[in-house]
């Protein structure tokens, strides 16, 4: 075996060293000068202190020879006498340390040849491993000394080789790795816990290396030795070898690098040659052998053996008929664990063993997959065998914001207390090994979710360690977020959690710098936008996490955003809105968890500290909560973050946010009576009346708070729990917590206290706790505080950190929703105002406009909490005067109708506004509002100037303006479209449209019913021909002089939101006909997707509130084809939601409206039976209402509707009924194919029978012809069942083929070029159509191919092409185009406003007399419902010709409100005296909810005079329309009347069943359904023989009606 040599460096020197030993053996003087005995014959020993001081002395002669002066002769007979046993084998540990000592320095003194034969090697040896090392465990042991100097000694020379030549030192060697890893590690007998020096830790790495470099092969266990060192970094080890552990967690024992590990890990790397084999060896053997066990314990799939496990995929052990046992499991992860440290510390012994390891990425068993990837990605991270480091804590409550020091801190390099848990790799792993680094990110497409997972939880910890320090170029980090992204997508919810928690892992500057940077949360693809995707999760741990997560993430970020931080603001901004649209999903668990989240993270309660001192010095910098060096103000601070939050928040989300204040007060009223009630059934006897009726009032409130919580039951229990509690003082904590009086600083007090209260309970109060904290946070004011007011309007008068704007915005709900908060801080606002009234010359505030808005919310709803001081009131005129914008004017002039002394003001203003009146005279469109306004809230002190007015009104409306460059460049004009921008002449027309519905709407009329209608339906005959007019001819008001081609759609839109405001009053709703109902359909199908929009918002708002009857529903089902996808996603989801609360409520309007809208499609311009795309549109429509509103429960009714229709005739035009029963038979069909797709059972329909509105239907003419019309099918026969079936099935398909999509693309192209380039964007078709008045079609309809009868595969080819062509070109021309959403310019308050100047006013109104005449040829009627009327539209036509009069601008507008009829064209003729039973419609579709829901406006104005006498009038009607139809009753012969009943009418409708020989209706039911076919016949035959008998629906049939 080769030696190692302290001197040897060449032969020559050598040679010379030889010679020289030569000469000095001759001298005598070099001898060894020692001469004393060291062993004693037996029986007289030599005294142990005599010996001690021998070997010290021979030691100090040894010691000072150096090794080329040694005198062989003398100094091997000494060497012998050493090995003596009796010394070696001495009692006395001292004279066994000395001649150690002794003995390694005669290995310095006779090296290379040590004078001992193998024997006396061994004895040397084995008392050196035995004695000397682990006695240096111990630094007090007395001979501590000397066991360092022979440690020293053996490294230094390296004699320590000398224990490899003696025969069987195998064990000698392994007990010395032992012996010294254990006094390294404190595991030594000797040690006592003391600290060794490092020198005996560098002396042992010394030697161990020198043995590992000098043997050819080192002993078993040798490697297990050095490898088990580096576990001692492992928590896990540590906690299962160490009995003193207990349950203390492992984590917590590791606090510094074990001097054991260090020593491992340098021989380790000093040897990396040699221990890397034997460390691959090493690990060849564990991870094959259990590579190869798993594989060779698969299951034997023998023919006609059974199954026993299941093959899933996705099954951990997949496939294994056993699993692995445990040991061999914990063997194999123990190797895992290993290989992480080994990466970290020696990386270069493992070099041999990725292959391995890659291997096993790929490895067909799932839990070698899963450890694989687990092993890879904390490697590439540089994570150990300890573990990731401890996850970072975003408090979105911490103050000073922890984003506002982000850039200090995240320049300056991370520091860990505990280097194990540092993150550390050696190398960029996918440098060193880029076949296993993508083996690892390609099992992001695993089969097995697990293995995802582990992928998602490894990439994490790549980005969060940035490859272990190492850095990852930008390549690699955009695609690891990029996996990411994919796997928050993932189809398996485990994944997707794994996704979502290894996000939470980072920090913020990790997610500021890093995931950020691959986009924000609305950049489409990113991290963060998946994100927040998962927010709406379907799984509840997935969301939960996901949005608690989102909440801290904006909570922190919160800090800097209000700071200015623009890319925080962009990247970050958005997630509070995306928390906050997870409320339209309408799911009781995400709305808890959106208000959980919100005072958790968005808003947290705590936050800041409220005793907040400046204790953390200079750092508290928050600017708008500081001012000059003072203490900072917990109430300014927490207004700001309200204000950050709401001014970044997006429309819809915004209106959540104000939605949920909303509805904190009416929580508010509903726990004050569950209080009471609760304290009343406490203080009497449930027996008792009063006790039985408290009962009944507390299980009503608990019923109303469970419909509003997650889990009803558990609610239930836990709110009934509370109620019998008696604890009086928690009853008045809560009201504290709800209270307008209680500040913010009470509001916290109150929870906390009611929190420690019930936690202290011994009645078991702790789980309610559970349901009673989430319910008082979303009742108490907590945003809406009175400590917030003030530091908001300082906000908003300052425009502070440029939230002056949401200020303003917000000071205005908190005046509407809590206007108790509001009433302390009104003068304040008013006095405001009153300093920055405008003049002449001045101008007033911008944001003023919203601070006059919320004064005219709060003087509507308290007019005495307003300043009556007559300055207040002149600053209001001088706003009503010259304000700006022209709202500012409206809303002054709302603020001063409030005053006591009103008409001097109004007086004031009139004057002012009707002087010298001109287009671009001094504040023209500022008294223009003024005026608008005035006609509503002031309409009887205006009455004298009514004329006047309207003039004015007549005279903008009449003269167009901007029209002239068009006419000059007509040719080469190409319009704009949508122009958001409006200039002063349409602002004019726009105003002087409001003057004349306001007029209508602030009509006073008499207290009799019939008298009102009749005032109403004089006052509106003009009104409604003009808005009417301006619809049908798309935006424009007179064909004489054209109006500007960019303001026809801004025109429409305003006019159709006129309608359906005026139709929300009942009276004035009664002047809609039919004809103009169909005719204002069409603007939900306009060409413009900005008209589509704004008219699909208005019917959202006034519909969700209850204020447009319910037959308006049927207009947003015409979105079925809406391009936009915003818009169609809206509506979707908006109609999903109305239906599930009318299912709740039980309330059927939504099925109802059905009727309408197979009335609409049967008079839609492009429905013809002869057209197969008509067809193929209507199955579209039909489709749509089903996907929003069908359940299986409910379907039967709405097919019993579907064929009632086909019992009635067409109120409208009768010339349409075949029509109308085409569209039946049609939507019955489909249907049928609905119902057997969704595997639903068509039931037979067993309610009350469903009542047509009369407006739109009338009765058949006897019974004769209602059975040849039952019995006949009105479908085309190319048109059968299986295209029907196909186009069902094409709807139910989610469409998102890129060749689907490609292909509608190549449709639209090829069929609408002229419309995409001319239409689009109101182009010179357009111009025709809108401009000149003459309606020309905007699209050439093309027929259908025809489709193959036989052969099935090309028919469906077919009906797809179809279906597609009508998709994109859909209806009116419109087009998908920028989603600008259209602001209307008045207020949304109108309504209220109005009510409450009804309600104070006690003077009778006057007729508008100075109202223009109408030429209607069909007037709405004043008396009972007349059934049969001739339309007149020839007559209608000619008095428009004699009418005409170019000089009142209203009846010009009338001579050309009749254009020529196009070919496609439907009729609008209609009966007179068919609009009061038309549109006083079904009963339900007029009642509101009694219980307030989610998303419905709250605050408004309750009941007013007005509505009083609607339904006074509606009730009249009623009275009046059944007493006829008990009049016609009492007509009918006995007989007759007998032949209704039930069974004979069943007898007779099967003699009709059967001579129609499947052809009649009720044979249409499902052919694939017994049951339901029975439910249809049935139907069939009560529909032919039974009408209603409301006053509000068809009348019954005719007397003469036989069977």
């Amino acid at each position: 075996m080769p030696r190692a040599r302290k001197r040897a460096a060449s032969p020559e020197e050598v040679a010379v060293e030889e010679h020289h030993s030569d000469e000095v053996m001759e001298d005598p003087a070099n001898a060894l000068q020692f001469d004393e005995p060291l062993t004693w014959k037996a029986g007289k020993p030599i005294a142990v202190a005599d010996l001690l001081r021998r070997m010290k002395a021979l030691y100090d002669e040894l010691q000072a020879t150096d090794q080329g002066d040694a005198h062989r002769e003398t100094l091997v007979p000494k060497a012998q006498e050493l090995a003596n046993v009796q010394l070696l084998a001495h009692k006395d540990k001292g004279v066994k340390a000395w001649t150690l000592l002794c003995i390694v320095e005669m290995f310095r003194l006779l090296a290379p040849d040590a004078p001992y034969k193998g024997g006396q090697l061994k004895q040397i040896f084995e008392l050196f491993v035995s004695v000397v090392i682990p006695a240096l465990a111990s630094p007090s042991d007395p001979y501590n000394q000397q066991h360092l100097l022979i440690l020293t000694s053996l490294t230094t020379v390296k004699s320590i080789i000398l224990l490899t030549d003696i025969p069987g030192s195998d064990a000698l060697i392994l007990n010395l790795f032992t012996n010294c890893f254990d006094v390294m590690s404190g595991n030594a007998k000797a040690s006592h816990g003391e600290q060794l020096g490092k020198n005996v830790e560098f002396h042992m790495t010394g030697m161990l290396s020198t043995l590992v470099d000098e043997c050819q092969e080192l002993p078993g266990g040798v490697v297990e030795i050095v490898l088990a060192q580096f576990l001692r970094a492992d928590p896990l080890t540590l906690s299962m070898g160490n009995k003193k552990a207990g349950a203390q967690p492992a984590s917590s024992m590791i606090r510094e690098v074990s001097p054991a590990y260090n020593m491992a890990r340098s021989v380790c790397n000093s040897c990396a040659d040699k221990m890397s084999r034997v460390v691959s060896h090493y690990f060849s053997t564990v991870m094959v052998d259990a590579a190869d066990t798993f594989s060779t314990t698969k299951t034997a799939k023998g023919r006609g053996r059974k199954r026993t496990h299941d093959e899933s995929e996705d099954e951990s052990d997949d496939g294994l008929l056993t699993p692995p046992a445990e040991e061999d499991w914990g063997e194999v992860e123990k190797a895992h664990r290993l290989l992480r440290e080994l990466w970290r510390s020696s990386p270069d012994v493992i070099s041999g063993i990725i292959p391995q390891l890659e291997a096993e990425v790929n490895a067909e068993n799932a839990q070698l997959r899963i450890m694989a990837v687990q092993t890879v990605g904390d490697m590439v991270a540089g994570i150990g065998a300890a573990g990731p480091p401890s996850r970072p804590d975003m408090d979105p409550a911490a103050y000073p914001s922890q984003s506002l020091d982000i850039m200090t801190r995240t320049q300056q390099t991370q520091q860990y207390d505990n280097p194990l848990l540092a993150p550390a790799a050696p190398h960029a792993f996918s440098s060193v090994y880029p076949a296993t680094y993508r083996a690892f990110v390609e099992r992001r497409r695993d089969k097995n979710a697990q293995v995802r997972s582990a992928l998602a939880a490894g990439a994490g910890l790549i980005v969060e360690t940035a490859g272990g320090g190492k850095g990852l170029d930008a390549d690699q980090e955009a695609e690891i977020l990029r996996f990411m992204s994919d796997m928050l997508n993932d189809s398996d919810e485990r994944v997707r959690l794994a996704a979502i928690q290894a996000v939470a892992r980072f920090d913020f500057a990790t997610i500021v710098q890093k995931v950020a940077k691959n986009g924000g949360a609305e950049s489409s693809g990113s991290v963060l936008y998946a994100l927040c995707d998962r927010a709406i999760d379907r799984k509840l741990n997935v969301r939960t996490t996901a949005m608690q997560l989102l909440g801290r993430i904006w909570g922190v970020a919160a800090g800097a955003i209000a700071e200015g931080s623009e890319h925080m603001r962009k990247t970050l901004g958005p997630i509070a809105t995306r928390i906050l649209d997870a409320m339209y999903v309408n799911d009781r668990d995400i709305t808890a968890l959106v208000h959980q989240v919100l005072f958790d993270s968005l808003l947290p309660i705590s936050y800041p500290p409220i005793k907040s001192k400046a204790a953390n010095g200079e750092s508290q910098r928050v600017a708008d909560s500081q001012g000059n060096g003072c203490e900072p103000d917990p109430n300014a601070i927490r207004a700001e973050r309200i204000l950050v939050l709401v001014r970044d928040l997006g429309e819809k989300a915004k209106k959540v946010f104000f939605a949920m204040q909303q509805q904190q007060a009416g929580k508010a009223r509903y726990m004050e009576q569950y209080l009471k009630a609760a304290e009343a059934m406490q203080s009497g006897d449930e027996d008792e009346d009063d006790g039985k009726s408290a009962k009944k009032e507390l299980d009503t409130m608990i019923a109303a708070f469970a419909k509003m919580m997650p889990d009803a039951t558990t609610t239930t229990d836990h709110l009934n729990k509370f109620a019998k509690t008696r604890d009086r003082r928690a009853f008045q904590l809560i009201r504290f917590c709800y209270s307008p009086d209680s500040d913010y600083r009470k509001v916290v007090k109150a929870m906390k206290e009611l929190t420690k209260r019930l936690e202290e309970s011994t009645t078991g109060m702790l789980p309610v706790l559970e349901t009673l904290i989430p319910l008082v946070r979303s009742l108490s004011v907590l945003v809406n505080n009175r400590s917030h007011v003030p530091a908001i309007m300082t906000v908003s008068q300052t425009d502070q950190n440029g939230l002056g704007t949401t200020a303003h915005e917000v000071l205005k709900e908190i005046s509407s929703n809590t206007p108790e908060v509001f009433r302390v801080h009104m003068r304040e606002l008013c006095d405001t105002l009153r300093k920055q009234a405008p003049t002449a010359v001045t101008s007033n505030h911008p944001n003023a406009v919203i601070d006059l808005k919320t004064v005219a919310g709060f003087a509507v709803r308290f007019p005495k909490d307003v300043p009556q001081d007559r300055e207040f009131y002149q600053a209001m005129t001088a706003y009503a005067k010259h304000g700006t914008p022209p709202a500012a004017a409206k809303h002054a002039v709302t603020i001063v109708a409030a005053a006591e002394k009103r008409e001097m003001y109004i007086k004031e203003i009139v004057d002012y506004a009707l002087t010298d009146f001109d287009f671009g005279a001094e504040c023209f469109l500022s008294r223009l509002a003024a005026l608008s306004q005035l006609r509503l809230v002031a309409n009887q002190e205006t009455e004298e100037y009514a004329d006047d007015i309207m003039d004015i009104a007549s005279k903008i409306l009449g003269t167009p303006r901007t029209l002239r460059d068009d006419v000059i460049r007509e040719e080469a004009y190409v319009p704009k479209g949508w122009k958001a921008e409006e200039d002063q002449d349409l602002q004019s027309k726009l105003w002087a449209l409001k003057i004349l519905v306001n007029g209508l709407r602030g009509l006073k009329t008499s207290a009799d019913q019939r008298e009102a209608l009749q005032e109403i339906s004089v006052a509106a005959q003009p009104v409604y021909l003009l808005l009417n007019t301006i619809v049908k001819q798309n935006g424009e008001i007179k064909n004489t002089t054209p109006t500007a081609r960019h303001h026809h759609p801004h025109l429409r839109l305003a006019a159709a939101n006129q309608l359906l405001k005026l139709s929300c009053n009942k009276l004035i709703d009664t002047q809609l006909r039919p004809g103009d109902f169909n005719n204002l359909a069409s603007v939900a199908q306009a060409v413009l997707p900005d008209v589509r929009g704004g008219f699909f918002k208005t019917l959202q708002k006034y519909l969700g509130q209850s204020r447009l009857p319910t037959r308006f529903y049927a207009l947003v089902f015409l979105y079925a084809f809406e391009p936009n996808k915003d818009t169609k996603a809206a509506t979707t989801t908006w109609l999903q939601a109305r239906a599930a609360l009318s299912a709740k409520s039980t309330d059927t309007a939504m099925e109802n409206v059905f009727s309408r809208l197979l009335s609409l499609c049967a008079h839609h311009e492009d429905f013809s039976r002869e057209s197969k795309e008509g067809l193929v549109d209507t199955v579209e429509y039909v489709m749509y209402y089903l996907k929003t509103v069908a359940t299986e429960k409910n379907l039967p009714l709405i097919y019993h509707i579907a064929q009632r229709v086909k019992s009635v005739s067409d109120g409208i035009d009768p010339a349409k009924s075949e029509d109308l029963y085409c569209v039946s038979d049609l939507a019955e069909a489909v249907i049928r194919c609905y119902q057997d797709i969704r595997g639903w059972s068509l039931q037979l329909y067993s309610g009350q029978k469903a009542r047509l509105p009369a407006g739109i239907f009338k009765p058949l003419d006897g019974h004769q012809l209602a059975q040849e019309i039952a019995e006949k099918s009105f479908l085309p026969d190319k048109f059968g069942e299986d295209e029907i079936e196909e186009l069902v099935k094409l709807s139910l398909k989610p469409k998102t083929s890129k060749k689907r999509k490609s292909e509608g693309k190549e449709v639209k192209a090829s069929k609408k070029a002229r419309l995409t380039d001319k239409q689009a964007n109101g182009g010179a078709e357009e111009e025709k159509e809108e401009g000149g008045g003459k309606k020309k079609k905007l699209a050439v309809r093309k027929a259908a191919p025809k489709t193959p009868k036989v052969a099935k595969t090309p028919k469906r080819k077919s009906i797809n092409e179809v279906a597609e062509r009508s998709s994109v070109m859909r209806k009116s021309g419109r087009q998908s185009g920028a989603d600008k959403s259209y602001a209307e310019q008045d207020d949304s308050e109108d309504d209220e406003e109005m009510e409450e100047w009804d309600r104070r006013s006690e003077e009778d109104e006057k007729e508008m007399s100075s109202t223009p005449p109408t030429s209607d040829p069909t007037p709405a009627p004043v008396t009972g419902p007349v059934k049969e009327v001739e339309p007149e539209p020839e007559d209608a036509e000619m008095r428009d010709d004699e009418e005409e009069d170019p000089e009142e601008v209203v009846e010009k507008v009338k001579a050309k409100a009749k254009p020529k009829p196009k070919p496609q064209q439907r009729r609008a003729a209609t009966g007179v005296g068919e609009e009061v039973e038309d549109e006083e419609m079904e009963d339900a579709d007029e009642e509101p909810e009694e219980v307030p829901q989610k998303g419905k406006a709250k605050g408004k104005a309750k009941s007013v005079p007005k509505k009083s006498v609607a339904k006074k009038v509606e009730d009249d009607e009623d009275e009046d329309m059944q007493e006829e139809e008990e009049e016609e009753e009492e007509e009918v012969p006995k007989k007759t009347r007998a032949k209704a009943k039930p069974k004979q009418k069943e007898n007779v409708a099967k003699k009709a069943v059967a001579k129609g020989k499947g052809k009649a209706a009720a044979s249409k039911a499902p052919a694939r359904t017994t049951r339901a076919a029975k439910s249809k016949k049935e139907d069939t035959e009560k529909s032919i023989l039974d009408f209603p008998s409301d006053s509000d629906e068809l009348s019954d049939a005719p007397s003469d009606m036989e069977a």
